[in-house]
Order: C-alpha cells, then structure tokens, then sequence
C-alpha cells in the first residue's frame, strides 16, 4: 500500500530499490516500473512493515510508541573497479589478481560467470516522531524528552554512549518512554 499526500492510497505489487532509494511496483502487463511522483509519497506498507518517505529515503520504522520510534535508513553501495580475492575480500587498492580460469587434467575450466558485483550495505539510526525523521544524537532525546533532560545528561555523563544496532536502540528508547 502507498499513502500519497493529498490523495488516496494505492495498492499494488511494491519494493522500494535499495540502490536509489525509489519505489518501484509492477504494472498490469508484469513490466516493473518507477513511481515518478516520488515527492509525493508519505510512506509504504509492504508485508506490514512500514517506510516512512522523508527527504527522499525510504526509513523503515520500528515503533516504539503509537507516535515516534526508530527509522532506520538502509544504503546499498556497489563497489567499482574491486578485485576479489580469496574467500571474498575485496581490495581497490591491494595487488589481487583475478583468476577466471583454471586447467586440470588437460581442460581448461570457466570460473566466475555469475558474477555479482561486490556491494556494501550501511544501516544509520534514527529517530522518527509523526513524519519527521532526526538524528539518533543526544540533543534529539532531549527534543523528544524534555522532562527528562537531567536523566539524559546523567546517562550519557555515566560514560554510556548511543546504541548502534536497532533491537538494542528500540529497548533504549522505550525507557526513555516510560
């Protein structure tokens, strides 16, 4: 399902493309094809998890209440120009050579021709409340906590630092909640 501003929702065959960040769907005749009014997009449902769209980023949310949780913004890089090596590393700048073929017994062997292209993926908290998306920073909690302030500061004085993964953020947050 997508929720539009100013219009009614949409239903349909849905993924959002982790590579540019647009929601791509498939039409009556089965060819994929691109929203072109991305701007216009509040969020999606797809299989019930839920994409807030904000500043042109698809962030998954995880609630933590009714009105603000964590998003979590997924970035898929492809890497360019990366040799492979052993037990897949991948190096831009280290001497890796690249077999594609190998000779046993008097026959020469093709490796290699599915070939995926080596990729990265980067996972950034962040906070959401209603439809804006901030930083994961100190100063948001305060924004997003303001009876708390002396709580916060204590914690973060006690040496405690933010959680880098997003179970571990979601239970953060719900004690900041309660």
């Amino acid at each position: 399902m997508v929720y539009f501003y100013g219009q009614s929702p949409a239903q349909g065959k849905l993924n959002i493309c982790a590579l540019d960040n647009t929601l791509r769907f498939i039409d009556n005749n089965g060819v994929e094809l691109e929203a072109s009014n991305g701007n216009d997009i509040s969020k999606v449902i797809i299989e019930g998890e839920t994409y807030l769209h904000s500043d042109g980023v698809f962030y998954r949310l995880y609630p933590v209440t009714p009105d603000y949780g964590i998003a979590l913004e997924r970035t898929v890089t492809i890497l360019r120009d990366v040799k492979t090596g052993a037990y897949g590393t991948t190096s831009q700048t280290s001497s890796i050579r690249e077999y594609n073929t190998f000779y046993a017994d008097g026959v020469a062997y093709s490796i290699g021709t599915d070939k995926v292209s080596p990729y990265t993926v980067s996972e950034t908290i962040f906070l959401y409340r209603g439809n804006s998306v901030h930083p994961f920073t100190k100063r948001q909690l305060k924004r997003l906590f303001p009876e708390r302030k002396s709580d916060i500061d204590a914690w973060f004085k006690a040496g405690n630092s933010l959680p880098d993964n997003v179970p571990a953020a979601i239970e953060f947050l719900a004690g900041w909640s309660q």
